[in-house]
């Protein structure tokens, strides 16, 4: 087990800075015993992670050197990778499309690793569900379904419920028992500018839903208007409109869509926990303890990753062979100070 990391930060990349910032914190956090700082700040750790791949250059004494490969987009980067190829004991890359190019250059396979990027958000916006319609006792636009729905899906507490209308307490009344999220608006005809006021609530929801069979709904086409997703019954004047992302004849029907609107919000909710700071870092020192992926299968690939990159590769110009050259002066001169 390494007892000890080493960050080598690079001071003039901001996101390779952050990236580097967050593995020192979340590495301390493990209890890791971690340092970070430049090449003068080195003092023997067991694995020293280089942040920037142009200008590192492995540390003799570290048990394990780690170098961060980001993007290639010139030939001039293509050949200061190549050239690296054999010096680093791990290879990280931003993803697995992006480890696979550097197979394809010729890399060693068993050192090479890609990682999806970590997220850096904190907030993810809940998704908005709008049912404009007043609410009846006699259940006649059916909305008691999405009762019966939220009773039996606990994924529904996932969403927010709006509601813009009059007889809805029984129906909010139910949903706070059952932990679901909702907010209720019920706005006056006599409200100055009430239909234009009604527009701007719609437009803040992310999916317009209408469970009633009779005829269609007006707010179907004003939510069509604004752009929202579209979960409606299939009926009247509904089938004319050309994009309704969901549509049903029954109950069950209507179960699954929901279904498939909750569980796209549920991916993307699970997507960002499982790409948090904190677990990429856990991937990371994984790897660099165990030099292999801790639960993941590699992912296939139908086509030439290399040839993908290098058709995309900018044209080399004046400036991108002085950088190419600066870099190549750069490894000489650090070899050579560090080895006398």
């Amino acid at each position: 087990m390494a007892n000890s990391f080493f960050v080598n930060e690079v001071p003039d990349s901001w996101i390779l800075n952050i990236l580097g910032n967050d593995i020192f914190k979340e590495l301390s956090l493990l209890g890791y015993a971690c340092r970070k700082g430049g090449r003068n700040d080195y003092q023997g750790e067991d694995v020293a992670i280089h942040m920037w791949w142009r200008n590192a250059l492995p540390f003799k004494s570290a048990k394990k050197n780690v170098v961060f490969v980001t993007h290639t987009d010139d030939e001039g980067k293509e050949i200061s990778l190549k050239q690296m190829k054999d010096d680093f004991d791990l290879y990280i890359c931003m993803s697995k499309e992006d480890a696979q190019f550097l197979k394809e250059l010729g890399f060693d396979a068993r050192k090479v690793f890609g990682i999806e990027l970590p997220v850096r958000n904190s907030y993810i916006k809940p998704l908005s569900l709008a049912i404009f319609s007043n609410c009846y006792a006699d259940n006649r636009k059916n909305e008691l379904w999405l009762l019966d729905y939220c009773e039996t899906h606990p994924d529904s507490k996932l969403v927010n419920f709006v509601f813009l209308g009059n007889g809805w307490y029984r129906v909010g009344e139910k949903l706070s028992e059952l932990g679901c999220s909702f907010s209720w608006h019920c706005i006056g005809r006599k409200l100055p500018h009430e239909y234009f006021y009604q527009q701007l609530l719609l437009s803040q929801a992310d999916y317009y839903i209408y469970m009633g069979f009779d005829g269609g709904a007006m707010g179907t086409y004003d939510a069509y208007a604004m752009g929202l997703n579209l979960c409606v019954a299939d009926d009247g004047y509904h089938k004319a409109i050309p994009d309704i992302d969901y549509k049903f004849n029954n109950q069950a029907e209507f179960n699954q869509c929901l279904d498939a609107v909750i569980a796209k919000q549920k991916r993307r909710i699970d997507f960002f926990d499982q790409h948090s700071v904190r677990n990429y870092v856990k991937e990371l020192a994984y790897i660099c303890e165990k030099g292999e992926y801790p639960y993941q299968a590699a992912m296939p690939f139908n086509y030439s990753v290399k040839e993908k990159r290098r058709s995309n590769y900018f044209k080399m110009s004046i400036r991108r062979y002085q950088e190419l050259l600066m870099t190549m002066i750069s490894k000489v001169y650090i070899r050579k100070k560090y080895s006398a």
